[in-house]
């Protein structure tokens, strides 16, 4: 393995990440909150610090398949610290700024907020933030300026002045914070990586290898000559609906701000809400409605976009097994929450419920339009569980095992099921009209095996960790794995609305499910494999 060139990766990674800090930085400017504005300014300039040394340590060389799985497993590990530091500096410790960021980036959306303000944004908490860094540097500069000139202005050129009591003054508001937290949803649902291949220049043969490791399992069809091109068209398109369903939602009502955050949240597949009450805050059948819409679209494999719109081939939706599959579960299943749940209300509230809580866990997104789903029947949140395991289409933004896999699997048990009738049968699997390569098959049934493997692990170190909380049942330590590795969200019991009750070890457990679901396992796995970093 190749240390140097995985450092210089890093490191350029590293800068990038530091650079878009600067956006959520602006907004908190614009909402006049100056402890944002400290907090995102330190964050920037402290990661672009660290991708400057990095890369002075590294070096630009040919990057071979396991420098790819390095790159990308320590790339989300660094993204996630990275992220951190704006939290970490408005009072959040350790543990919870890398869980919040880290869910933000592997799009899960779990939270450990719990307090917002009377028009349910979400804040932190007072006695956090008076404690930070970021609190006491404003504050010592406000004194500083105050003693410098007693009536809070100062004369500039040109017969300007500036009112710096104004400008300083401490507001309980955090939207520079709260569009950082939907942001970096939007970076991580396409990829960190994907976006780092599609902007910087001279990756050559790096930019293949991360590719291949990065790409959310999108098919070696979707590759042009250049992977660069590749990586901006999937880019160009998510943007594209991003910035579709933004319009749409402000045409529905909300305001700039939420539509914005809302839609980086939702074409992610992701779940993160300035609101407290999510999706519940609008109360509106059409964002409702519109956000379906999009949660299905970033669930759906990218490659039929790039099919469709980019080739022109229009039969590719129509030939796509993986998502004729994809919309039967979801149709099935919004029958079943109908019949079984146990769904208050009339027929129309129990539909309405239904349909968006099945798209939202689905699409592994998580967002909340009903707060009473935690008491809908045991059936109904089985479902659910089973669609937090399952995920959204390969190659989309969604978690989960991926429906594709599944349906391999589905495919590869009747073919044998069909060979022990017939032994001398020839049976092959077809996705697409194409034949599923044998090579194919065994790497899907490794992931389903993995992926149980550590849920069932996961299950059982969440009961562990909350053995103490009388409250934290089998049905929490269940939900808690399954939404972690799907990277869906809220849970069911204790984690239902947020994992601000579960405890400081639980919270290190959930937070390294969502980054190995986020990676869908393999290259974290790889990096505990001796031979991965034998030359």
């Amino acid at each position: 393995m190749k240390i140097r060139i995985i450092l210089r990766i890093l490191g350029m990674l590293a800068m990038l990440l530091g650079t878009l800090m600067l956006i959520p930085g602006i907004v908190s400017a614009i909402y006049k909150e100056p402890l944002g504005v400290v907090a995102f300014g330190i964050s920037s300039l402290l990661a672009i610090i660290v991708g400057l040394i990095l890369k002075h340590f590294g070096e630009k060389s040919d990057m071979g398949r396991k420098d790819a799985f390095a790159a990308v497993s320590f790339g989300w590990l660094m993204a996630g610290l990275i992220g951190a530091l704006p939290y970490l500096l408005l009072g959040l410790g350790l543990v919870d700024a890398f869980f919040e960021s880290m869910s933000g980036f592997t799009t899960t959306g779990a939270t450990i907020l719990s307090e917002y303000d009377s028009q349910h944004y979400w804040t932190l908490s007072k006695e956090a933030v008076h404690s930070s860094l970021a609190y006491a540097l404003v504050e010592r500069t406000t004194h500083q300026l105050i003693h410098w000139s007693p009536i809070g202005i100062i004369e500039l050129d040109f017969g300007l002045t500036l009112n710096f009591i104004d400008l300083l003054t401490i507001k309980e508001t955090y939207f520079g914070l709260l569009f950082w937290r939907s942001f970096s949803q939007f970076l991580g649902g396409m990829g960190i990586i994907l976006l780092f291949i599609a902007i910087l220049p001279n990756l050559g043969v790096a930019g293949r290898e991360l590719y291949s490791v990065e790409g959310l399992g999108l098919m070696k069809e979707a590759l042009t000559p250049r992977v660069k091109s590749t990586a901006k068209a999937f880019w160009g398109i998510y943007l594209g609906l991003t910035g579709m369903e933004a319009l749409l939602l402000v045409a529905a009502g909300l305001p700039v701000y939420d539509s914005l955050c809302t839609s980086f949240s939702s074409i992610s597949t992701a779940g993160f809400s300035p609101r407290a009450y999510s999706i519940a805050e609008y109360n509106s059948i059409l964002v409702e409605a519109i956000i379906c819409i999009f949660l299905l679209l970033g669930g759906t494999n990218f490659i039929i976009y790039h099919q469709i719109i980019l080739k022109k081939n229009l039969n590719y939706l129509i030939r796509d097994a993986e998502f004729r599959f994809y919309i039967i579960i979801v149709f099935i299943s919004i029958i079943i929450l109908m019949i079984f749940g146990q769904i208050p209300g009339g027929f129309f509230d129990a539909l309405r419920s239904s349909v968006f809580q099945v798209i939202t866990t689905m699409t592994t997104t998580g967002f909340v339009n009903n707060f009473n789903y935690d008491s809908w029947s045991l059936a109904a949140k089985l479902v659910l569980m089973l669609l937090m395991i399952i995920g959204g289409c390969t190659g989309s933004t969604g978690g989960g095992m991926k429906v594709g896999r599944v349906l391999i699997v589905l495919k590869y048990v009747h073919a044998e099921l069909i060979r022990s009738l017939h032994p001398k049968a020839v049976i092959t699997i077809r996705m697409a009209d194409k034949v599923v390569k044998e090579n194919t098959v065994k790497s899907v049934i490794l992931f389903i095996q993995l992926y149980v493997m550590i849920f069932i692990l996961a299950a059982v170190a969440f009961s562990i960790t909350e053995a103490s909380n009388p409250q934290f049942g089998s049905l929490s330590a269940i939900s808690a794995a399954a939404c972690c590795l799907g990277v869906v969200g809220p849970g069911f019991g204790v984690v239902a609305m947020d994992f601000n009750a579960i405890s400081e070890s639980g919270k290190v457990l959930a937070t390294f499910c969502m980054y190995i679901g986020r990676l869908e396992i393999l290259p974290v796995v790889l990096m505990f494999l001796p031979e991965t970093w034998s030359d």
